[in-house]
């Protein structure tokens, strides 16, 4: 698996250390990552009141969702999920976040899907988003772990498996490393100021 986003609960393993079957690999701490995804959002948007989760039909969105829930609510804001199953469904998924007076949005990850970007801008809804690749198509902001890095990584586990390894005995990795990304063309093209203090956090800047 590369990258799993709850393995034990979606029960590939048994735990982290010892998966326990024939599945191991890597695993991308979503879930984990929420609360501070969410405390960036609101550093850039300190008036936001309510946002808008943006979930298709993967399975893992329902408990991801009920975690920004939560997130969102410990910091002030509500938060609404807005499904879209296909690509097809996005733009009527933004019609009803701007309907129900969100103020932003956070993406689930997903396969990208490049309309999010422009319905972003469309509709005037900021985004942050759990996967760093939106960033290069015009998504606002990112903060997550290095998804590529972790598919690279998935390589060092299908040698050792072809090598003989059982993977019940290979520990599930969770990355170390994380990114937070902004992109300032569309944060001026929504007429958003970035805060000084948020781009000194920034891992990466698009200008």
């Amino acid at each position: 698996m590369s990258p799993a986003t709850d393995p034990i609960g979606s029960g590939f393993i048994k735990s982290f250390a010892r998966p326990g079957g024939n599945i191991t690999g890597v695993a991308n701490m979503f879930g984990d990552l929420t609360a501070k995804t969410l405390d960036f959002l609101r550093l850039v948007l300190p008036n936001a009141g309510k946002i808008g989760v943006l979930t298709s039909n993967n399975p893992t969105h329902p408990p991801l969702f009920e975690v920004a829930k939560r997130s969102a609510e410990a910091i002030g804001i509500s938060a609404e999920r807005f499904v879209a199953e296909t690509p097809n469904d996005l733009e009527t998924a933004f019609k009803a976040m701007k309907s129900a007076n969100c103020d932003a949005v956070y993406v689930l990850a997903d396969p990208p899907r490049p309309t999010i970007p422009e319905l972003s801008l469309k509709f005037l809804l900021p985004a942050i988003y759990q996967v760093d690749t939106y960033i290069q198509m015009g998504g606002l902001m990112s903060y997550g772990p290095d998804i590529l890095g972790m598919f690279v990584r998935a390589a060092y586990y299908v040698d050792r498996v072809i090598k003989g390894t059982r993977p019940a005995e290979m520990p599930v990795e969770q990355p170390a490393t994380f990114r937070f990304m902004i992109n300032l063309r569309t944060a001026k093209a929504l007429g958003l100021t970035i805060p000084e203090s948020v781009l000194l956090q920034a891992d990466s800047i698009v200008e």
